[in-house]
């Protein structure tokens, strides 16, 4: 496909914003959001046009109304965990068929987003995950337990040192420092091979573990802060899209102010990295209504099917099964580029 160019802003780890007009569809330029190269993450601002954002946050909405459990967007005293589909870590749905809904995929669509991780791997034939969406609800006087409590990880086998995925939210609401989100170790990118160097007795009897991802103990922590990082509340605006490297630490905080986040999970490899094997195990995901993990290449699967139903009501269906466009049935992996 032909180059474009379109105008974005975006805001470097250092607060500073920079905007201006972006060669898209490119061949990796090595200037190109050059934070994600040296600090591991960065924010894209009005990757969503604004008024798209605040229709795919009603739309989040509609869908958690519409499993019938008592939840109403505009009456708080409905805002209660029993009121909800089942979900993880603060607000995160990827089960009941969530990752293919209508309004998901048309996320997954959206050119800017697409345009970002073109950029960023020099390619536009890219396949993208079948991943979850997010929306973390302020509860007041619930106690959500362990689906409330910081998991410090990265989404990378300690075997992978090397770029291996960067991963995206799609933000669609204001979201700030008390509001859920990304938690980021300003920092750990950098150490993110030292870290395992450094700690071999962590190594399990068989080898470290090929799943791409490693949860960090409590103890080794301090190991990064003694090197200077720090916990930092990633930001952003609807329309904004959040990046970072799978090799940082962080995890996704629950919303504890008074505004709900709303999010999506978004990440793009080359499809020319994937095996026949996994190919054709994307196909089958899609048939099925199936989740991915975040990696669209090395991935697993998730969703109600894969870890099974928590309740008698609970499917894979999605509530509005999504009708793919063209090109999005080439970033689900069932239409050759």
């Amino acid at each position: 496909m032909p180059s474009t160019t379109t105008t974005q802003t975006t805001t470097h780890g250092n607060g500073n914003t920079t905007s201006g007009i972006l060669k898209l569809r490119g061949h990796g330029e090595e200037d190109y959001l050059p934070e994600l190269k040296t600090r591991g993450w960065t924010v894209v601002k009005n990757v969503i046009p604004a008024d798209r954002a605040k229709a795919y946050e009603d739309r989040a909405y509609r869908w958690l109304e519409s499993f019938g459990k008592g939840f109403d967007q505009e009456d708080r005293s409905t805002w209660k965990v029993d009121n909800l589909p089942y979900f993880s870590k603060g607000g995160l749905f990827n089960r009941h068929g969530a990752p293919h809904e209508q309004w998901a995929w048309d996320i997954r669509s959206e050119e800017g987003i697409i345009d970002t991780f073109a950029n960023i791997w020099g390619t536009d034939e890219l396949l993208v995950s079948f991943d979850g969406v997010n929306v973390s609800l302020p509860f007041k006087n619930e106690d959500l337990g362990d689906r409330g409590t910081p998991w410090p990880h990265v989404d990378q086998s300690p075997n992978r040192r090397g770029k291996e995925c960067i991963q995206g939210i799609a933000n669609l609401a204001e979201n700030g420092p008390n509001d859920g989100g990304l938690m980021i170790l300003d920092g750990s990118f950098g150490l993110y091979t030292q870290y395992f160097d450094e700690h071999p007795h962590l190594k399990p009897e068989g080898g470290w573990d090929w799943r791409d991802s490693y949860s960090y103990p409590e103890e080794t922590l301090k190991w990064f802060e003694e090197r200077g990082c720090k916990w930092k509340k990633i930001e952003a605006g609807p329309g904004d899209l959040i990046l970072w490297d799978s090799r940082t630490v962080h995890y996704g905080d629950a919303a504890r102010g008074d505004r709900a986040r709303v999010a999506t999970y978004v990440c793009y490899k080359p499809a020319k990295e994937i095996s026949a094997e996994k190919l054709e195990e994307r196909k089958m995901a899609l048939k099925e209504y199936a989740g991915t993990s975040h990696d669209p290449i090395n991935f697993r699967l998730t969703g109600t099917n894969i870890s099974g139903p928590l309740s008698d009501d609970e499917t894979q269906i999605p509530r509005q099964p999504a009708v793919l466009s063209d090109r999005a049935k080439q970033l689900a992996g069932i239409v050759a580029y």
